[in-house]
Formats: structure tokens, C-alpha cells, sequence
């Protein structure tokens, strides 16, 4: 789920101002958030990076993608840094961890690179840097959770100036114990390492008193916690910690492994009212044979059961999931499997890739028989699958009443806000109402499906 973003607020003239462009994914937001507050006290957040003072690129390795876009945007600051020549310029997250010294090499203009596990570093790199030394690098690895400022900035994390407090993400693990054969994230953030509980749940609820209702807990495999805990604490007694706090409304949690998928697990999500209704977990292949060469540890009929066990319990829940296509050797029978899959699913919605080699990882070394042309037709083929599948989906929530937590003001229509759906879905009102704000939890009735989203009108 990659995206790009610069949650920034306007200036404030008494500190220097700091602007930090994320890459990449959720984990990468929550760092990003952390290195506001990290800073606060030194910098404030600017919405232009030619305010800047201190300019901290967060990336990540997970496509090449985004390191071809952590080097354009380099060269772009290197002519920005002429023009102020006090600006620093820092690269961080996992192409930081991944490439250490050579992006000082070859990315001219950097003062500091810090790595994924080298966040509380960052201020004494940034002032050594400023006191003539030369270019620094942190890209050591920590064998314990690295301990950060608990709470979250005031930073403005929308694009039209307004603060958004409702939803929390909140790290509960690093780094990640899986092999997969594609995956770089074991090299960029390393083993898995499980977040006290008590820390976990101090910042619940901090966020709730900031005004959050729901709380996204974020981990590479995320069901996998606690196992490297003494003693051991399960995903599920976290998620009824979590769930005891007073004012969480919602919980949701991203990403789940198939492999760690207990009973416990969907018992949990399946029956406690305060467990959103859609669960997003990775396929990535349909077929077994593929599966089996991305060193996935489960099969197909595996991933089916757990999602035959959820919908058994609760029909309207909503299903979303990582795809690749042409990884190494698949054949068009391999991909036939995953349309299948797709069909057997009908999963809400996708986010498909064609295969895209890591350094390091065991698939870059595998022979990749696939063409870029067949790899794009083969995306192409899937994505409309999906589209198709996503349209339906919409359509079939015409007419049913559902509850939506008002998140943001609706910028094509004045005065109206949306929200979204327990399934995750975001839903535009189609008329004001007034007295309504955000944060608050109401019940709409859906009029119409558009191609993401749904329109409803709010039953009063």
C-alpha cells in the first residue's frame, strides 16, 4: 500500500521549520509522526519545503519505485540547497537502512542518513552535521525496541488544513521474522521485535484523549506478536487491552500473515463489537507452486479456510489483499489460479504489482522468464478483474444502513463531510448536516455506489 505524502502545517517564525516526505507505507507514516515529535522542540513542522530548514526524506525499498524517487527528489533539493545554504538534508527508512553510506556517495547533498532502527539518533546526527562534521550515518541494527517519545505531534496530517485526530496508528513491532523470497523487509528493519504492551497501551490511550476513535496497530506481521515477549503475550490478549480502553470505538490492525492466523484470531475479530469489519491480508499468488517458490508458508486452501472462517461468522466483512504478478516462473496456468482465487474471494478491493527484484533477496537471483510486456498485460487482466469486482461490491451496499466514523470535510462539496465505513470504505454525504463534526459516529443509509467510494445519506 505505498504512498507518498508531506503532512506538514504552516510556519511558525519563532524555530527553524522541518519538512518530511514519506514514502511508502503505513510503518512508514508512524515513523514519520515520531520523527515530528522527535524534532518538536527544535523545528517546526512547514507545509513548502522551500521553508525548510531541515528537509528528512522517509523511503521505502519495498519496489524500486521509490528509490528512483528518493534520488529524483535529491537532485531536485541539491539546486534548493544553493539557493540556502544553512538547509540540511536527511534520508531515512528503509533505503536509508538499506544503502547506508552509498546514498552519501551518490546522493550529493546529504548531511545524515539514519536507518529504521536509528530514529532517536537523528537530532544528534542533524547537530554534528551542523557543527562541521562530516556527512553522518546510522544504520546499526538494535537488538531491543528502540525506545521513542510516546504520543504523537501536532502536525496537520491532511492536505486541507485541517488536523485529523480520529485515527491513530500505532507501532506494536519491527522488522520481521518471514523469508520471503521477494521481501527486503527482514534486511531493512531487521528480526522481529515485539513493543512492551503496557508502552502499546499507554499510547492508546494518549490517542484517545487527543481525540482519536479509532486505533490502526501496524506491524510487519502483525499477528505474530509477543512471541519474542518474556513472558509471551498474544496479538488477541493486546487486541482485548486495546479494546478495554475507554472512547476506542474501532480497532484495526494491518498487516496479518495467513500462516498466524489461530482461531483465536478470527474468534476475536468475529465477536468483539469494537473490531472493524474488514481485515486486509496479503495473498500475494493463487497459485500453490508460487506460493511455495515465494516461501510463504501456506497454500491456497489455507488462505480459502480463513477466509471461509471469517465470512461463516460475519457475512458483510470486508476482504482486501496484496497481489504480485509474473513473479519468477509463474506460468499463465499459475496465474490462472490467482484470477481463481480472486473469483473465490471476490476480495473488496486489491493492491496488485508486477514482480519487481530486490537486491539481496533470494527471487532476484531466480530466472524470471517473464517479459515487462507480459508482466504489465498479465496486471492489466487482474486489475480489471478487480475493478469489475470492486464495482460489484459497491453496488451491493444500496440501500443498507451502515455506521461511519466522520473523518474529514468532503473538498468537492461545501459544508459536507464524509467518512468511512466499518468495512473501510469511505462514504461522501450527500447533503450538510449541521451540528455534525468529525469524530463523530453515525448511522447513513448508502443511495449509490461511485468507483471507490460509496454516497449515503445520513439517517437523522
Amino acid at each position: 500500500m505505498e504512498r507518498d505524502s508531506d503532512n506538514t502545517q504552516q510556519v511558525k517564525p519563532d524555530k527553524p521549520g522541518v519538512y518530511i516526505h514519506t514514502f511508502g507505507c503505513q510503518m512508514n507514516e508512524y515513523d514519520s509522526q515520531k520523527l515530528y515529535k522527535i524534532f518538536e522542540k527544535e523545528y517546526q513542522p512547514v507545509s513548502d519545503v522551500t521553508q525548510a530548514d531541515l528537509v528528512l526524506i522517509n523511503t521505502c525499498s519495498i519496489r524500486d519505485k521509490a528509490e528512483k524517487k528518493l534520488y529524483s527528489m535529491l537532485g531536485e533539493l541539491r539546486g534548493l540547497k544553493r539557493e540556502r545554504p544553512g538547509m540540511m538534508v536527511g534520508v531515512c527508512g528503509c533505503v536509508a537502512q538499506q544503502e547506508g553510506e552509498n546514498i552519501v556517495k551518490y546522493g550529493r547533498g546529504v548531511d545524515v542518513v539514519f536507518g529504521t532502527h536509528n530514529l532517536s539518533l537523528a537530532p544528534s546526527l542533524v547537530q554534528l552535521r551542523k557543527n562541521g562534521a562530516a556527512p553522518q550515518v546510522a544504520v546499526n541494527y538494535r537488538e531491543e525496541w528502540e525506545e521513542l517519545p510516546l504520543g504523537f505531534a501536532d502536525v496537520d496530517l491532511t492536505k486541507n488544513g485541517q488536523k485529523q485526530h480520529v485515527t491513530s496508528f500505532i507501532s506494536i513491532s519491527r522488522g520481521c521474522n518471514k523469508s520471503c523470497s521477494y521481501c527486503i523487509v527482514p534486511t531493512t528493519r531487521g528480526p522481529e521485535v515485539s513493543r512492551a504492551v503496557e508502552e502499546i497501551e499507554r499510547e492508546a490511550r494518549i490517542a484517545v484523549h487527543r481525540g482519536s476513535k479509532e486505533i490502526v496497530l501496524l506491524g510487519q506481521t502483525v499477528n505474530s506478536y509477543g512471541l519474542d515477549l518474556q513472558p509471551r503475550v498474544s496479538f488477541v490478549a493486546l487486541l482485548e487491552r486495546i479494546a478495554a480502553i475507554p472512547g476506542v470505538e474501532r480497532i484495526r490492525f494491518t498487516s496479518p500473515h495467513p500462516q498466524e492466523v489461530r482461531q483465536d484470531l478470527i474468534d476475536f475479530v468475529s465477536s468483539n463489537s469494537k473490531m472493524c469489519r474488514h481485515i486486509h491480508m496479503p495473498l500475494q499468488s493463487g497459485s500453490d507452486r508460487i506460493l511455495k517458490a515465494m516461501n510463504r508458508n501456506y497454500r491456497r486452501d489455507k488462505y480459502l479456510s480463513i477466509i471461509d472462517a471469517l465470512k461463516s461468522r460475519v457475512p458483510d466483512m470486508a476482504i482486501t489483499t496484496d497481489i504480485i504478478v509474473g513473479f519468477p516462473g509463474e506460468t499463465e496456468e499459475d496465474f490462472r489460479q490467482t484470477l481463481d482465487l480472486m473469483d473465490l474471494v471476490q476480495f473488496d478491493n486489491s493492491y496488485s504489482f508486477t514482480f519487481s527484484p530486490r537486491p539481496g533477496t533470494a527471487a532476484a537471483a531466480m530466472q524470471d522468464l517473464l517479459s515487462q510486456d507480459e508482466k504489465a498485460e498479465r496486471l492489466q487482466v487482474l486489475q480489471r478483474k478487480q475493478e469489475e469486482m470492486t464495482a460489484r461490491r459497491l453496488a451491493s451496499w444500496v440501500g443498507k444502513e451502515v455506521e461511519v466514523l466522520v473523518d474529514n470535510r468532503n473538498l468537492n462539496r461545501e459544508g459536507c463531510l464524509q467518512g468511512r465505513t466499518s468495512q473501510n470504505v469511505m462514504l461522501n454525504f450527500d447533503v450538510p448536516y449541521e451540528g455534525l463534526k468529525i469524530g463523530d459516529i453515525v448511522k447513513a443509509r448508502v443511495v449509490a455506489p461511485k468507483r471507490f467510494t460509496l454516497q449515503g445519506e445520513l439517517i437523522r
